[in-house]
């Protein structure tokens, strides 16, 4: 425990290459790299690869702690280390500029826990992800959407759908409406439309007036979604 100590308080005290301080870079590099993967994850959860971000991070990290450890102050190993990678060509595009600061971060706390600059890889790692977390919050530069794409589907008895059934709904839904698909079936007829609505308050008001033109229809059933 004393040695941990000292090693944090003054790493150039173990400026030689041990098994002990191989494993403690390493491991601050993942510890600290596993807290902007979670992060991550609790902000882009949504994503379908968010877990290969995650993983890419941490790997990057450990990594580059590595390989920093490996050149230390030995410029022929930097630039033999630097030729060898660029002969490497990487040719996944990312795609969100916000991944990219990801990966980047993750880069600088390796190279920061590979240097044994602990103390600023724990203060960069929290205080990044605390201002991710906050501008997130916030919302931060993000504009409400003017309006939102919906499908609206309704389904009811097939005695309900009569001649001037289309025209009624066209002219409930409004001249934007474009009529996506319809289906009948013995007992049903299903209807779906597409429309761009200002707000949530329209789509209310336009399940309200749906419902109102198939009054005597107890089966009816209506759902109003946004289109993806």
């Amino acid at each position: 425990m004393n040695e941990l100590i000292e090693l944090i308080k003054n790493p150039t005290v173990y400026g030689d290459f041990t098994v002990f301080t191989s494993i403690f870079r390493l491991g601050s590099s993942f510890l600290l790299t596993f807290v902007l993967a979670l992060t991550y994850n609790y902000l882009h959860s949504n994503r379908e690869d968010c877990h290969v971000m995650m993983h890419t991070m941490i790997y990057i990290a450990v990594i580059m702690a590595g390989a920093m450890m490996m050149i230390g102050a030995n410029m022929v190993v930097a630039f033999g280390l630097l030729g060898a990678v660029s002969i490497v060509r990487f040719r996944t595009a990312v795609r969100n500029p916000i991944d990219m600061s990801y990966l980047f971060l993750s880069i600088v706390v390796g190279i920061s826990c590979g240097l044994a600059f602990y103390m600023h890889a724990f203060i960069l790692t929290f205080f990044v992800a605390f201002l991710m977390l906050l501008l997130s919050r916030l919302k931060f530069g993000m504009s409400p959407p003017s309006s939102i794409s919906c499908v609206v589907t309704i389904t009811a008895k097939k005695e309900s759908y009569q001649a001037n059934t289309m025209s009624g709904l066209k002219s409930i839904l409004g001249k934007g409406a474009k009529m996506l698909e319809i289906k009948t079936s013995h007992k049903q007829v299903k209807i779906k439309y597409s429309q761009i609505l200002e707000n949530v308050m329209d789509a209310r008001g336009i399940h309200k007036e749906i419902e109102s033109f198939f009054s005597d229809d107890p089966s009816l059933e209506i759902r109003i979604t946004r289109e993806v």
